[in-house]
């Protein structure tokens, strides 16, 4: 990105403006719950995938990490011992100069949709429109070489 360090880490700390520069998937974040720094630990999360046929909406609690200014984490707690769904966005931050590098691995998994039955290139969609979100939010396009993971 032609945007310097900082600038990406406070977009993609800021997870409760999520909503207005990725709004496609990520529709609702709220309850942001604070540490004494500030910086967010704890949200409520509204994830919106149009490519499901298993459901489209999925709703959730989160845990919010941050390592200022290299890394935001953002997953999905579970709702009980067995839950095994799982939704995380994973942001790494490495400056080259003028520039950032912005990587995004992406991970989710639904206990009702049978590892046997993949959705191939979902998850690959879905990171690299997040990517492209952040870059357009950052005024200008990803970086070459700039990636999105998804498992």
């Amino acid at each position: 990105m032609q945007a310097p360090l900082g600038m990406c880490f406070r977009l993609l700390e800021a997870v409760e403006r999520y909503p207005s520069w990725c709004g496609e998937f990520i529709r609702e974040v709220s309850s942001v719950e604070r540490g004494d720094d500030g910086r967010p630990l704890r949200a409520h999360v509204v994830v919106y995938v149009a490519q499901s046929p298993f459901g489209k909406r999925f709703e959730f609690d989160a845990t919010i990490r941050t390592e200022p200014p290299r890394r935001v984490y953002l997953g999905r707690l579970p709702s009980s011992q067995d839950d095994r769904d799982r939704f995380s966005l994973s942001w790494s931050l490495t400056e080259e100069g003028e520039r950032t590098h912005i990587g995004l691995e992406f991970a989710a998994a639904v206990s009702f949709l049978p590892s046997a039955l993949p959705l191939p290139g979902v998850g690959d969609l879905i990171g690299g429109a997040l990517l492209d979100a952040a870059a357009r939010e950052l005024g200008g396009s990803p970086t070459p070489g700039s990636r999105a993971a998804s498992s």
